[in-house]
């Protein structure tokens, strides 16, 4: 058994999945620092976050979540895991909108099933029926099968919804558009990414159809084995109309919705059969409904990160900077900086210079209270605080 685990947690690191995940972080992170500098003159995260994010961010919950099915003992076939990559692999030419399991999961297993008549059918001789044909495998696969992946969706619809409201409003970078007046509106494209390496126990006799080689393991009468399967986790929405965390306490109280009647689903599936894949039709639905209602949210409202008629307006937030530490917040306007009024992101730099070792400044927040905050700033940087300025 120890042989498994460690031979399953090699080649976690060379599934297709994996790698073609972490290629499309990397390229995520050069292409958002690129547009910063482009933009903003300046990286507001110099860090390439995204790669640790999608290599960090799932480790825990993965733990959690590969002790749970091992002790429960949730079983799923190759069959399975061979279409969850093509499809989450497919999913990412998308975007990370597309990525999140309610859409790949359920997916897969619709196509699954789909394959599972389409194949009874006709005679594929070429294909090892041991593997391909998920109702012909006894009490591993059938209605069993997609009532495991439904249960093991659940949990990962409740770790995707802890960990967006946990790190959506991290690392805000702007974008730019233009209203139809001209005035440039900034808006904040949430694009959340990560691998979650979740164990499975696969029943010995369809993964060894495929790697004869590999070595399994027996309780009872029944062969097993391990497997690390990387699940790509993510999402992608844009905050433009709302307060970021505002937008993203909504986003998550309908996944909320959406889980807790999943919930449901799962449970009556102990008594009627089919419910779990009535389940997979209704979260692929539920989910695009989901995402329809934040956009309408966002379509509806008036913009709040436009230019604003008295001071300058935030629009980015460097980390490790005096502007951090002042508590500062994307979407702030600066009106007085060391008791003089500010207008232009000119004369914030001249009001700066007024006092080099210390930042006193006046701010109105976006639900229009005033505060007062100061700090000592660089001694050998006056003018950088830390804000990125949204030019009128």
């Amino acid at each position: 058994m120890v042989a498994n685990f460690f031979i399953a947690l090699v080649l976690f690191f060379i599934q297709p999945t994996f790698i073609v995940g972490l290629i499309f972080a990397v390229w995520t992170s050069y292409r958002r620092i690129n547009h910063e500098r482009s933009n903003h003159r300046v990286a507001i995260y110099n860090t390439l976050y995204e790669i640790k994010n999608y290599l960090l961010v799932g480790l825990l919950f993965g733990a959690v979540g590969s002790i749970l099915l091992t002790i429960i003992g949730i079983p799923v076939t190759m069959d399975w895991i061979i279409i969850y990559q093509i499809i989450a692999i497919v999913s990412l030419v998308f975007g990370y909108r597309f990525i999140h399991p309610l859409f790949t999961f359920s997916i897969s297993s619709l196509i699954l099933l789909g394959l599972s008549f389409v194949l009874s059918k006709d005679d594929f001789s070429f294909i090892p029926n041991t593997w391909y044909h998920p109702l012909s495998q006894g009490d591993f696969n059938g209605l069993a099968l997609y009532r495991n992946i439904f249960f093991i969706l659940i949990f990962l619809l409740v770790v995707s919804i802890f960990t967006i409201k946990r790190k959506s409003d991290r690392h805000l970078s702007a974008r730019f558009l233009k209203t139809k007046r001209g005035k440039k509106i900034a808006k904040y494209p949430i694009k959340l990414f990560w691998v979650l390496p979740l164990l499975l126990i696969i029943p010995g006799e369809s993964f060894q159809a495929l790697f004869s080689w590999w070595p399994v393991f027996s309780i009872g009468n029944e062969q097993y084995t391990f497997f690390w399967l990387p699940i790509l986790m993510g999402l992608q929405f844009t905050v433009q109309s709302q307060i970021p965390k505002e937008a993203i306490s909504k986003l998550a109280k309908d996944l909320m919705i959406l889980t807790g009647i999943a919930l449901i689903i799962a449970i009556s599936s102990i008594w009627v059969p089919y419910a779990p894949i009535a389940g997979f039709i209704f979260l692929i639905v539920g989910g695009s409904i989901v995402l329809y209602r934040h956009r309408k949210r966002e379509r509806n409202w008036n913009f709040l990160f436009g230019p604003a008629e008295n001071g300058i307006k935030i629009i980015g937030i460097r980390p490790g900077t005096p502007a951090e530490k002042m508590d500062l917040k994307v979407g702030d306007t600066i009106i007085d900086c060391n008791n003089l009024t500010i207008e232009t992101e000119t004369d914030f730099y001249q009001a700066l210079s007024k006092n080099s070792v210390y930042c006193h400044l006046k701010i109105r927040g976006l639900d229009g209270e005033l505060r007062l905050t100061e700090t000592a700033i660089y001694a050998d940087s006056p003018h950088e605080i830390g804000v990125v300025i949204l030019e009128k």
